[in-house]
């Protein structure tokens, strides 16, 4: 895993500084702390930050191709590189290392931009064309690694993280009131903007190329949802699935450093610990994360399946003071990031780098294998349709407009007045109807008619022939797991050094479970039911019975006892609300009722401190920049 930043100079004559280069690539260290690189030639500079997993004595980038036409710079891993290189070994090409990265040089070289829906990967890169005078970027399929850019009439520039494009100078932190609307709305920014203005990231699996300072972006890839023209059969379908979760799992034990996986003890993560330990010859390295607040802590889950899978298990409890390190995750996660479980992830990766440098996770099951619970009641978005649309909009939206946010009831009954036929269910974002109650009329001013759920209406609207399941997973898939899941993910596992690799997410796998008819997904009030199936044949039956538990942090009981004071002096200081956002009388109100345990506000309460901190970091005092 690594970090990759760079800059085209568009005007004539311009070289890139080789100073502010080293400063893009030495605010990504954490991304790659064993190896830095930097190439210049002519108006291109570009810069590496290396975690050495395969082929660790050589492989170094960036690295140029032997005809000396191309240079790359690749952040991830192509688990079919092995495979690939065989192909073009055939074709006559000799290779000079081990690595994947000279593979995807190569593929390039042979096939071009076609060389990207070839790969199974996760990965962004970065190819400098010499012959064509071309900047090509590209990132997978799913937005497990993610990529920025910024182009001025000055130059281009592009990095892992926004920290390196402000490293590099000449960007204004200006924020992006639609962006900022977009977090308040999911608790994670939507698209290709940003949260400043004039950055965006690449969208997955997008190749973008620049050529004569005009940028291009198109998919290399699309997800279909594309029911089997014969139904098959349940149990032609479960050894399909196994045989695709084995080599999923199988590829992504390749690696030349300690590998183990996170272990939560829910199905997806024992599933994936189970075929490790079958294709391992020494005990499977587990690491998992508590609570002292039993509600939220899955520990013994997790020894449960330890002990039956006989890991080599660690475990770490987390505690109100590890908040203390908030500034330090806001900083890595780039943008304001709303969802609270960031943390115990943070601290999962701390304790699995102790031992290990690489770790396999479940991500990506819930949306693969309908895992929700939303998923769950479907039916009840179903039914707000026999409400009649006069009804609706009539009478119930003007009552819930009137009424105050804090009103018991309020959000479903906002939600019914809101609901259109066929449009998005009501357990979407976070009842995005309570921050224009929290804005400043200079901040609804701003957003005019910008609407935060367009993005997410574009996707439903795709995927309106679907079924009311595929439909929403097709959304999931394209929007929550990216932009929340992945992302999470991601920053906490490159804040530690770990990679972290998702067979789950095997693009073979995925492909496969979008043919599968629905009711092999949802059977009644049982979720994911071929990968029961499957788990039943590896895991002990507690697994499988044990209720849906998410991996979050007990902040409803943290903000009205222990971070009560806390919350309270970071939201309503002089500098917090001399910002202009939001109305003072309403956060007290939000705080207060939360306090009093009226309503649990804390995850509103979360997402305000964490807007607050990065405000703090990245536009008071920024940590990086000029």
């Amino acid at each position: 895993m690594c970090g990759i930043a760079g800059v085209v100079e568009l005007g004539s004559g311009r070289e890139p500084s080789r100073e502010a280069l080293q400063r893009m690539g030495r605010v990504m260290a954490h991304r790659g702390p064993d190896e830095e690189g930097y190439y210049q030639s002519g108006p291109v500079g570009l810069a590496h930050r290396r975690l050495s997993i395969i082929d660790l004595s050589s492989g170094q980038q960036p690295m140029h191709s032997p005809d000396g036409q191309a240079t790359v710079i690749f952040n991830g891993e192509i688990y079919n590189y092995l495979e690939l290189k065989l192909e073009l070994e055939q074709r006559g090409h000799v290779f000079r290392t081990k690595s994947d990265t000279e593979v995807l040089l190569a593929l390039y070289r042979h096939a071009g931009l076609e060389a990207f829906p070839k790969i199974n990967a996760m990965l962004t890169c970065a190819i400098w064309d010499h012959a064509a005078r071309r900047l090509v970027l590209a990132r997978d399929r799913f937005g497990k690694k993610p990529l920025f850019y910024y182009q001025d009439a000055q130059r281009f520039l592009f990095g892992s993280e926004i920290k390196a494009l402000l490293a590099y100078g000449g960007i204004e932190p200006k924020v992006n009131v639609a962006a900022l609307h977009d977090y308040l709305t999911n608790g994670y920014i939507v698209g290709d903007h940003t949260i400043l203005e004039g950055i965006h990231r690449l969208a997955p699996a997008h190749v973008l190329t620049l050529q004569d300072g005009r940028v291009t972006c198109r998919p290399y890839w699309e997800l279909e949802f594309r029911p089997a023209a014969a139904p098959p059969r349940e149990a032609d379908v479960i050894e399909r699935v196994q045989t695709l979760l084995e080599s999923a799992v199988e590829r992504r034990l390749m690696s030349e450093v300690p590998l183990g996986a996170f272990l939560s003890g829910g199905l997806d993560s024992s599933v994936v610990v189970a075929l490790m330990a079958r294709s391992s010859g020494r005990a499977v390295k587990t690491f998992t994360i508590g609570f002292e607040e039993a509600d939220y802590s899955e520990l013994e889950d997790a020894r449960t399946v330890a002990r039956h899978l006989a890991t080599d298990h660690h475990e770490m409890i987390v505690k109100p003071s590890a908040l203390d390190i908030l500034p330090d995750l806001v900083w890595h996660l780039d943008e304001p990031f709303g969802d609270s479980s960031a943390v115990p992830t943070y601290y999962v990766c701390k304790a699995a780098r102790q031992h290990v440098t690489v770790a396999l996770s479940g991500d990506g099951g819930d949306e693969v294998f309908a895992g929700y619970r939303r998923y769950l009641e479907l039916g009840r978005y179903s039914s707000m349709e026999r409400v009649p649309g006069w009804a609706r909009r009539g009478l119930i939206r003007p009552m819930a407009e009137r009424l105050p946010f804090t009103w018991p009831g309020w959000n479903y009954l906002h939600a019914l007045g809101s609901w259109e036929r066929g449009g998005l269910p009501s357990g979407l974002g976070l009842y995005p109807h309570i921050q224009n109650r929290l804005y400043t009329g200079d901040v609804r001013q701003r957003l005019g008619e910008f609407d935060p759920f367009g993005p997410m209406k574009e996707i439903v609207r795709k995927g309106a022939h679907l079924d009311q399941l595929s439909r929403y997973q097709y959304l999931d898939t394209l929007q929550y797991l990216p932009a929340d899941i992945l992302t999470k993910v991601d920053r906490m596992s490159m804040a530690t050094s770990l990679e972290v690799r998702s067979p789950l997410l095997d693009h073979t796998l995925v492909e496969y479970m979008a043919t599968v008819p629905a009711s092999l997904k949802l059977q009644g009030q049982v979720s994911k039911y071929v990968l029961r199936k499957i788990a039943a044949r590896l895991l002990p039956a507690s697994v499988l019975t044990k209720p849906k538990q998410g991996f979050a942090i007990p902040k409803d009981r943290w903000f009205k006892h222990e971070l009560k004071t806390f919350a309270e002096e970071m939201l309503l200081e002089p500098r917090s609300m001399a910002r202009g956002y939001f109305d003072r009388r309403a956060i007290e109100q939000l705080l207060r009722h939360h306090a009093t345990g009226r309503r649990d506000y804390s995850t509103w309460i979360w997402c305000l401190i964490v807007l607050e901190t990065w405000f703090r970091l990245f536009t008071d005092q920024p940590r990086v920049g000029v």
